[in-house]
């Protein structure tokens, strides 16, 4: 794997999004409700 550059925040999607699903099928409001509750990996 890639190492990540020092400082960089890695997040995961809340909700709303099945894994492997296709950004092209998603609405607005999905979309951002998922942004909006992502959570920081560690």
């Amino acid at each position: 794997g890639q190492l990540i550059r020092p400082f960089t925040k890695v997040t995961r999607i809340a909700f709303g999004l099945p894994m492997g699903g296709d950004l092209e099928y998603a609405d607005e409001v999905t979309l951002a409700r998922a942004l909006e509750g992502r959570r920081e990996l560690e």
